[in-house]
């Protein structure tokens, strides 16, 4: 069950938003340099400090740990901000400059293949020039591949400050946005494609599931955009000019991947669009055929309602040939009625 926060507390008071869980929370910490590497898992919740010839990643999997989350927090002077920003899973996208480092709060997206929605962990990331932090929502290992990448010969992320490791983080994190467009842009073909072959209520309820998919991911993907453009702007002393080229990489990919989710957008509008009309013009179709009947219906109405009352005296009614001639003048009125009706081209 998720907690609210509760009113009334003050600035920097830690409180886990989240559904509870009963798990410990977990610490992998890999050190590295630019010729070494080495990673521990450390079940007794207890941080190392880092030597000043070795670099620090610490991973944290779970933040439902809120004295763990304090724990780590104080031992490397972070912001009591900082830290009840960490277990507060409703924070905006956002990246914060202060003295002691720089901190990241930002969406790693995944599509939940199963009931198909897009499901997101919040990621956050505080870090200065030899130690970086990251904390993940979920116990899953869902940074692995950057580490793996780490092991390489000639990685660079060894081989530079803890901001390359920071762009390497967010670089594929938005590499992940791009999975998400992909499959996005796949379920607006499928659509297409049945549409063609005629309406039905599971594509109207697939469709607002896609837009509901895209507003979800331009909630994420906007303010990332504009907190990297700040970022690239800062004169912060933990961004160096050789990771600020990378950075404005990122940016473009981006930009890229919401022009992308742009042109979903307008492209399921249109296909919405296009199901309106086609609705519209059935309608008027129906409407025209029960114009055309209810218009032939009412003479012949009248016919029957007059020869139906009854009366002694009415001549037609003791005719030979007077049932014959109702009919007669029956098929006249409905072909005449037809006739017109088709040069009108009302169908």
């Amino acid at each position: 069950m998720r907690k609210r926060k509760n009113t009334g507390l003050s600035p920097g008071h830690l409180v886990y938003t989240g559904e509870q869980k009963v798990d410990p929370s977990t610490i992998r910490q890999v050190y590295y340099n630019e010729s070494e590497i080495s990673e521990s898992m450390d079940f007794k919740k207890d941080p190392l400090h880092i030597s000043d010839s070795f670099k620090l990643w610490t991973e944290v999997y779970g933040i439902h740990d809120v004295k763990l989350i304090q724990k780590i927090g104080l031992k490397n002077e972070m912001h009591s901000l900082v830290m009840e920003d960490i277990v507060d899973i409703t924070n905006r996208v956002k990246i914060e400059v202060y003295d002691e480092g720089i901190f990241c709060i930002i969406q790693l997206l995944k599509l939940d293949e199963l009931k198909k929605h897009i499901k997101s962990e919040q990621i956050s990331i505080f870090f200065n020039d030899n130690n970086l932090i990251s904390f993940q929502q979920d116990p899953d290992d869902s940074l692995a591949t950057v580490r793996k990448r780490m092991y390489s010969e000639g990685s660079r992320i060894r081989s530079r400050k803890c901001d390359y490791l920071f762009f390497a983080l967010l670089d594929y994190i938005v590499d992940c946005y791009f999975l998400i467009t992909d499959t996005i842009d796949d379920e607006i073909n499928k659509i297409e494609e049945r549409l063609h072959r005629g309406l039905d209520h599971e594509l109207i309820v697939d469709i607002y599931s896609v837009r509901t998919k895209l507003i979800k991911f331009r909630n994420f993907t906007y303010p990332l955009r504009e907190e990297i453009n700040r970022i690239k702007k800062t004169d912060s002393r933990f961004i160096h000019d050789e990771t600020l080229i990378f950075i404005r990489d990122l940016e473009d990919h981006l930009i890229k991947i919401i022009e992308i989710s742009d042109n979903q957008r307008e492209l399921l509008n249109g296909i919405k669009d296009v199901i309106f009309s086609q609705s519209s013009l059935k309608l008027n179709q129906d409407i025209k055929w029960l114009t055309v009947i209810s218009t032939i219906s009412v003479p012949i109405v009248i016919l029957t309602g007059i020869y139906g009352m009854n009366f002694e005296n009415m001549p037609e009614i003791h005719w030979k040939y007077g049932y014959l001639s109702w009919w007669i003048v029956t098929a006249t009125i409905i072909f005449s009625l037809i006739i017109f009706f088709r040069r009108k081209k009302l169908f």
